[in-house]
């Protein structure tokens, strides 16, 4: 397999500028995201019906599974759709220092392969409210800056939630600024 670009490190600091920020031994957790793009050019985006929070799919990475294996797994279980994986985006390493996680996040960007099809919630992502939505490539953009904004400024301060909106905002960034059509 090939070496997967770094894309950047995400601290305390950067989620949460005015949080005590203590020395903690972390302990890692590998995650696996997807930009998936539908026939219609549209990007998914998952969120709560209880606070309205979007973010990509996408989630941890179980034992002895590879990441793109792990991938095609929280699509099948969190969009209900098989996908084909056209490249690995990069990798975004954040350090939560309250849950002592070093989360290792790798980003596919990928299409459907058939229909889209239901999603396979556990009774907590039903409980919560999770969502599909899909965007264009700009409102997906859109969405996830104004809460990048929403968490610089203190609105948002779900902790797990807050590392995964700057996070994948820099992932649809990139995907983004790789693909501008002239």
């Amino acid at each position: 397999m090939h070496k997967i670009k770094s894309v950047r490190t995400i601290y305390q600091t950067d989620v949460f500028p005015n949080m005590l920020v203590t020395k903690v031994d972390f302990l890692d957790r590998l995650t696996g995201k997807a930009i998936v793009v539908d026939k219609e050019e549209k990007i998914v985006l998952v969120g709560s019906s209880l606070n309205h929070v979007y973010t990509l799919p996408g989630g941890g990475i179980e034992k002895g599974e590879t990441i793109e294996a792990g991938i095609l797994r929280e699509m099948v279980e969190e969009i209900g759709c098989n996908i084909k994986i056209d490249y690995m985006l990069g990798v975004i390493d954040d350090y939560r220092n309250r849950d002592k996680t070093h989360c290792i996040n790798h980003c596919a960007v990928a299409k459907i392969i058939g229909e889209k099809g239901i999603p396979k919630l556990t009774e907590e992502e039903k409980k919560n409210g999770l969502q599909v939505k899909w965007f264009k490539l700009e409102e997906a953009l859109e969405i996830l800056q104004k809460e990048k904004a929403s968490v610089l400024r203190g609105e948002i301060n779900f902790y797990n939630t807050a590392y995964n909106i700057i996070r994948d905002n820099i992932f649809l960034s990139d995907y983004s600024s790789r693909n501008v059509k002239n």
